[in-house]
């Protein structure tokens, strides 16, 4: 075998594995600040036949003057619910989706507060954060159909601004068992050339 058709092979499984190994999981989400955050769409930018079947939208761990949502009329259920109060709560999550490559994906109905003690669960619900150091611990984060995730944090902005997230990149993965029994015959032929022009020369 000439050195032209075992470079060709081990070119192929290399590029076989590459393929294996890479997936883009990837979206876009926008928050509208025309409605202060309460709302907004996740557009799913990955490789197709990769799904986005979660969204979580989460104000992070409960402080301060950190962001809290009210029980509301937006879908989903909620999660980490704020101590000392009946009303509140941290994360609203999304399950059961699928969001295909190129799709968008709308959600609103939310409610977003401020929480002013910790301890005792008060939070005001009248005043709105035009400098955004209520968002300082809030996240989105997306689950995608092979159990990849993701998130991005929001920039500490006014509620009123518009934020548009990028949320993703490419991931490694088991390569494929036939993929890597093809590069183990590429590298395995050229060790064999190797060592046969060494033991002839």
């Amino acid at each position: 075998m000439n050195r032209k058709m075992i470079a060709g092979i081990f070119a192929a499984s290399v590029c076989t594995l590459a393929q294996a190994q890479t997936g883009l999981h990837a979206a876009t989400v926008t928050l509208d600040g025309d409605w202060y955050l309460q709302a907004g769409k996740v557009l799913n930018l990955s490789e197709a036949g990769i799904h986005v079947t979660r969204v979580s939208y989460s104000m992070g761990a409960a402080a301060d003057g950190i962001g809290v949502w009210e029980d509301h009329d937006g879908g989903g259920y909620r999660e980490d619910r704020l101590a000392g109060s009946a009303t509140h709560y941290s994360t609203q999550v999304w399950t059961g989706l699928h969001l295909h490559s190129q799709d968008t994906w709308t959600f609103d109905g939310l409610d977003l507060d401020r929480i002013v003690r910790t301890e005792t669960g008060e939070v005001d619900s009248q005043n709105l954060d035009f400098a955004g150091h209520s968002l300082r611990h809030a996240y989105i984060e997306l689950r995608f159909s092979d159990g990849f995730e993701a998130r991005a944090q929001l920039w500490q902005q006014g509620w009123d601004v518009t934020q548009v997230l990028h949320i993703g990149g490419p991931v490694s993965a088991v390569p494929e068992p036939a993929s890597a029994a093809l590069l183990a015959v590429g590298v395995g032929l050229l060790w064999g050339r190797r060592r046969l022009v060494g033991s002839t020369a």
